[in-house]
Order: structure tokens, then sequence, then C-alpha cells
């Protein structure tokens, strides 16, 4: 078990956590809302499996809803105040979850159009997020001197 001497140090960690990916898939989803499918996606996806199944379109729009179904678990997990601890944080876990699901979608999408470099940054930012689940979802630590 891990001793923190103060609550509001894992606190604050719990908060950067959900200021991160608020930050991640806030600016990835609304910025896809915002200016559709760009034009450069055909030529990069028109020779991969995704333009048979599900389609470009399609694959365009539902990595922004996947993205913005992140932010939106982490909103709730905010407004919730998961990271005060007064609760136990459901949702800020499931957005972990989700987030993971995510990295798998995009680096996909980097392993069809060979994009190696992509993939194993992608690998990276899975790998973090499941370590930023493994600390979400760890006992509330003992605090030292309580």
């Amino acid at each position: 078990m891990t001793d923190f001497p103060s609550p509001w140090i894992r606190r604050g960690a719990l908060l950067a956590i959900l200021l991160l990916f608020l930050m991640v898939w806030g600016f990835a989803g609304f910025s896809k809302l915002q200016s559709g499918v760009p034009v450069w996606f055909p030529d990069k996806f028109g020779n991969t499996i995704l333009a048979k199944f599900p389609g470009l379109t399609a694959s365009f729009w539902m990595l922004a809803l996947a993205e913005l179904a992140g932010f939106g678990l982490a909103v709730v997990a905010l407004l919730r105040g998961e990271f005060l601890e007064r609760t136990p944080p459901v949702w800020t876990s499931w957005m972990l979850v989700w987030s993971l699901f995510v990295f798998v979608q995009l680096g996909l999408g980097q392993w069809l159009t060979a994009e190696f470099n992509g993939t194993a940054q992608l690998f990276a930012y899975f790998a973090g997020t499941l370590v930023c689940l493994l600390f979400v979802g760890s006992s509330r630590p003992r605090v030292v001197g309580s």
C-alpha cells in the first residue's frame, strides 16, 4: 500500500488525470465536429479495409463520436467530484477503459497505413492510460499519520 503524506496528493493526481483526458478527447472530438472529414482522409485510408467496411465517412465519424464519448465520461466524473474520493471513481475508470479502446481504434488506423512511428506513440498512450487506470483503481491509500 502506498503512503501519501496527504490525501490531497492523491486527489490532485486524480484531478490531473481527468483534466488531461478532458483536453485530449475534447480537443480531438470537437475539432473533428467543427472541421468534418478532412480532404486527406480518403487518400490516406482509401486503400484500407476501412474504405469497404464501415466506409471512410462512417469510420471518421465513429472515431469522432468515440473521442467525444471519452470527453463526456470525463465530464461526468469531474462533475461528480470523483477526484475528491467522496464517491468511488466509477466514471473515471469507465473513461479510462473507453480511452484504451479509442487508442486501439487509432492504432488500427496507423497500422493499416503502415505508420509505425505513430503506432508506437499510440502504444505509449495506451500504456500510460493503463497506468492511470491502475492508479485510479487502486484502493484508497493509507495516509501517513492517520
